[in-house]
């Protein structure tokens, strides 16, 4: 990695931290140019403002790297091992960065420019899941779907309200399922609801 490169990702470890703990509104450049060890004219060299570093945090820290190379790397064709696969990476990855999640999510609902932001990875994310649902289709274990981008979308809305809502919900009996268990139940039910009928799982 460059020297520059190494900055840049400095600082962009640094805006996690301090938007995690300060918000988007209370966080300062000056402050996250302390915590990178730079001072401002370097952080505005590479970024421009704090919007622009808030869009470079939230692309770095989304989980669809994780997917995509899940998607590259690890799956086999098997259509609910596959699922197992994906909803593992990115249920881990919502759960990692919950809060800075919701602190964007409380952002976006005041600031156009950051909705549209993190609306970026969930939309390719779903358009990865809805493609490898038409490769499933084509292949005749999943049924024709009229919509595999709503699917897609579905798939991850499920894991996403486990991961991002039920956290708020004290004394909810779902608090302490295993990670794992509540993956494998949504993909159970996902799959039961796509899969061809009369198809056996490969």
């Amino acid at each position: 990695m460059s020297p520059i490169e190494e900055t840049k990702q400095r600082i962009i470890q640094a805006a996690a931290q301090v938007f995690g703990k300060m918000g988007y509104d209370g966080a300062t450049t000056r402050a996250i140019a302390e915590a990178a060890g730079v001072n401002e004219v370097t952080l505005f060299r590479h970024f421009g403002n704090k919007k622009n570093l808030y869009v470079a945090m939230i692309d770095q820290y989304s989980a669809l790297p994780d997917l995509r190379a899940a998607l590259e790397e690890q799956m086999t064709g098997n259509y609910h091992q596959d699922l197992l696969i994906l909803g593992n990476h990115y249920f881990t990855m919502m759960l990692k960065r919950r809060k800075n999640i919701l602190m964007s999510m409380c952002a976006a609902e005041r600031l156009p420019e950051i909705r549209e932001a993190i609306a970026q990875p969930p939309t390719q994310q779903q358009q990865m899941l809805s493609d490898y649902l038409r490769q499933q289709t084509a292949r005749g274990t999943v049924r024709d779907l009229p919509n595999p981008e709503l699917v897609a979308k579905v798939f991850f809305g499920m894991l996403f309200e486990f991961a991002i809502s039920q956290p708020l919900l004290a004394g909810t009996p779902l608090e302490h399922i295993p990670p794992e268990e509540v993956v494998a139940q949504v993909v159970d039910v996902f799959v039961r609801g796509t899969i061809k009928s009369n198809t056996e799982e490969r």
